[in-house]
């Protein structure tokens, strides 16, 4: 079971895209690394997964991370929603 999934994206469209298309009922957490309350919870959530830059994602179960989303890689937000979609299912 999916308990809470963690965003850090700056790009409004990005978030609404979740919003409107995602199918499971998590507690969703969106970061803003560009404002002020954000920028630090944003570079403590990415660099302790590794991440550099934006968007990124991470499913969490609890305290135990389930699946995690990198640009560096992938496109994050469509992969996200596939993913948690498919959860749904």
């Amino acid at each position: 079971m999916i308990t809470d999934i963690f965003i850090v994206c700056s790009d409004k469209e990005q978030i609404k895209k979740v919003e409107d298309t995602v199918k499971v009922t998590s507690t969703f957490h969106f970061i803003d690394p560009l404002s002020k309350r954000g920028k630090k919870l944003a570079w403590n959530l990415k660099s302790h997964w590794g991440a550099k830059l934006d968007p990124f994602a991470i499913v969490m179960n609890g305290d135990k991370p389930v699946k995690a989303f990198y640009s560096e890689s992938e496109n994050v937000i469509d992969n996200l929603i596939l993913y948690l979609n498919e959860r749904a299912n």
